[in-house]
């Protein structure tokens, strides 16, 4: 979901509906087949609302060289959200297992060592600067962190320039916000870390002491964001949380309006449709044949983008928190 527009990756590129499920666009983009995997891999990532990311691994294009060898590797293609037209185009050489994506358009290559290079939406390629290495990009922000000799002699880095001692980059929203966590050998500490300003999100009492989510989703203007049963307000900076204490049951957003409306599901199962506003929740059991039916996020007017993940279809509705 980028903007008001759905991307979705098809057997012949890339293409953008509308909340009504018009195409707006298709962009081709052939996948990289290889031995291991005849019909490629493919994941396309959200990179910031005007920039989407196709990211290929497999046989890389020949170069013009007809003698050239096939190579492997992974292939990231940025297109314009408006148009489906091309940005840029960078290729990581080098077995595609190896390849790792850590979070937005940072990766970790291990060959002969560890090498961190991101991608920007611009198409540039940022490695190590200044004894940093890049561990993650946050819509335009690149997250930096400093290598250390973590436990049994091994390297691991540390999330730069937060006040939380050896963090690790867990999650983000894509546009400002990052999950980080960092772990004691007995308590994980977690800390919601606003990259914009350089200031801490406060959860409240209602949240357990380690908040980490594996995903965060925000609303269309940005000033909201959701991940597992949290709600965070980015403009007060705290973060409030749905569910999960002595006797009830754990709830897990979806997708949440620019008036900070969330909608979810409770986590044990896909029978109860959850949605939180101003701290007050409301239940509503889901129907058998919408089960598998969640909001995937809203447009800008507030209407609603449902996806079913087990037919792949998307649909709009005017559902509105």
């Amino acid at each position: 979901m980028l903007g008001d527009v759905v991307v979705i990756a098809t057997e012949t590129g890339v293409s953008a509906l509308d909340a009504a499920g018009k195409e707006q666009w298709e962009t081709a983009v052939d996948l990289l087949p290889d031995s291991s995997h005849p019909d490629g891999v493919r994941e396309v990532i959200a990179v910031t609302d005007d920039v989407v990311a196709v990211i290929d691994k497999g046989t890389l294009p020949k170069s013009s060289d007809a003698l050239a060898s096939e190579e492997s590797g992974t292939r990231i293609t940025l297109l314009n959200v408006t148009d489906g037209s091309e940005i840029a185009t960078q290729m990581l050489p080098g077995d595609p297992v190896g390849t790792k994506r850590t979070i937005g358009l940072a990766f970790e290559i291990t060959s002969n060592g560890v090498e961190h290079v991101a991608i920007t939406p611009s198409g540039e390629t940022v490695t190590e600067t200044d004894g940093k290495v890049p561990v993650g990009t946050v819509g335009e922000h690149i997250v930096w962190a400093t290598p250390h000799t973590a436990n049994m002699g091994g390297q691991a880095f540390s999330v730069a320039d937060v006040p939380l001692e050896l963090a690790n980059l867990r999650a983000s929203d894509g546009h400002d916000i990052a999950v980080l966590s960092s772990y004691d050998g007995k308590t994980t500490t977690t800390l919601w870390w606003n990259l914009a300003t350089g200031t801490p999100l406060t959860p409240d009492a209602s949240c357990p002491t380690a908040l980490t989510p594996k995903t965060l989703t925000a609303s269309p203007d940005g000033l909201y964001v959701v991940g597992d049963g949290a709600i965070a307000d980015v403009k007060a900076g705290t973060v409030n949380c749905t569910g999960g204490d002595d006797g009830q049951k754990a709830v897990t957003w979806w997708a949440v309006t620019d008036d900070g409306t969330a909608y979810g599901q409770t986590a044990d199962a896909n029978d109860t449709l959850v949605i939180g506003t101003s701290g007050e929740v409301a239940t509503y059991p889901i129907p058998a044949n919408a089960a598998m039916t969640r909001v995937a996020g809203f447009t800008s007017d507030g209407t609603a983008i449902l996806f079913n993940r087990d037919s792949g279809t998307v649909n709009g509705n005017a559902l509105k928190g």
